[in-house]
């Protein structure tokens, strides 16, 4: 019998059948670099102005751009064909590193980045890469990570268990980490209810601010700023719509929990990168020149309003511009 967290790492990240290994684009849910290309480039156009900020503050020394959990570099490459054409000067000896934890996507993002005559570097794991300078983005990363799942029975918080059937048992705390959360939103849960604590997250964002010497950490996420009274149930997407049971179709379907910000605050906070910005994907996208490209779709034929319909999903209160959030932190750059 697993921890639901153990379930749910094996269900996603399954190197033969997990769901991130026999996924395909667009066909359970839509990410934002997929929606539409305007997203990569309003975001390169935001890490060209940070990596200026890095540059002045820094003069002399060479920076690195790092996305991590690339995928199959649809993102990254969006970005590094964007910094080529309008801010060559941002791109000027900028070295590229790719993080992600399958070798076939890495791969392709790779081959996808060395078309644009960049400087690439790739590893599978955090712990592989080199202390930088620069900016370390990621998009969808921590929503990801596999989550412990705690439900509150009686007066007791218990933790979910998944047998070999996939069926969902209570038992104990699995480790001495998850007692107090399980403590501080005990009295906010109704009997029976459920919150998803993800020990994973801030570990890993603490590690990433501790290897930027200086520069940012810019990341893209479906949350919001969580706080003790505030339940965080994990989800399960398939073909578009939400499903009840999280565990009966493990690698057919996306299991996500949405990204504590708070925590992720706080993380950065303990290694020295302090609170930029938090704001909506909605707000950060318009602030950052999206508009443009949807006035340049202002056709009247089919395709053009279709572009039209994928770039308003983007910013667009019940699309994802309210769900997804954009948490700026900066470390030992002005």
């Amino acid at each position: 019998m697993r921890t639901f967290r153990d379930f749910m790492e094996s269900a996603l990240y399954d190197p033969e059948s997990g769901f991130y290994s026999t996924r395909t684009q667009t066909a359970d849910f839509y990410t934002a670099p997929e929606l539409h290309p305007a997203f990569g480039a309003v975001l390169a156009d935001r890490l060209a102005a940070l990596l200026r900020r890095v540059k002045a503050s820094r003069p002399g020394e060479a920076l690195a751009l790092v996305e991590a959990g690339c995928g199959d570099g649809t993102l990254a490459a969006a970005v590094a064909r964007r910094l080529r054409e309008k801010h060559p000067d941002a791109a000027e000896n900028l070295r590229f590193v790719l993080i992600e934890r399958s070798r076939r996507d890495l791969t392709e993002a790779v081959r996808r980045l060395t078309a644009f005559g960049l400087p690439v570097d790739a590893c599978t794991s955090l712990e592989r890469l080199p202390n930088f300078t620069g900016v370390l983005y990621s998009n969808e990363l921590f929503d990801a990570l596999p989550a412990h799942l705690l439900e509150k029975k009686g007066a007791e918080m218990r933790e979910v268990y998944v047998d070999a059937s996939g069926d969902q048992i209570l038992g104990p705390l699995s480790c001495p980490d998850l007692a107090v959360h399980a403590d501080a939103i005990a009295p906010a849960l109704a009997d029976g209810e459920r919150h998803a604590v993800n020990l994973a997250a801030p570990r890993w964002l603490l590690e990433a601010a501790a290897r930027l010497n200086a520069g940012f950490l810019l990341t893209l996420d479906y949350g919001k700023r969580f706080t003790c009274e505030t339940p965080n149930a994990p989800r399960a997407y398939r073909a578009h719509r939400i499903e009840s049971n999280l565990t009966e179709a493990p690698g057919r379907q996306d299991l996500t929990v949405p990204a504590d910000f708070t925590a992720l605050i706080a993380a950065g906070e303990a290694a020295g990168a302090m609170l930029e910005s938090y704001t909506s994907l909605s707000s950060f996208l318009i602030e950052s020149g999206i508009e443009s490209f949807i006035n340049e779709a202002a056709g009247l034929d089919a395709s053009s309003y279709k572009e039209r319909a994928q770039l308003k999903t983007l910013i667009h209160p019940e699309g994802m511009g309210e769900a997804f959030k954009v948490l700026i932190q900066r470390k030992n750059a002005s």
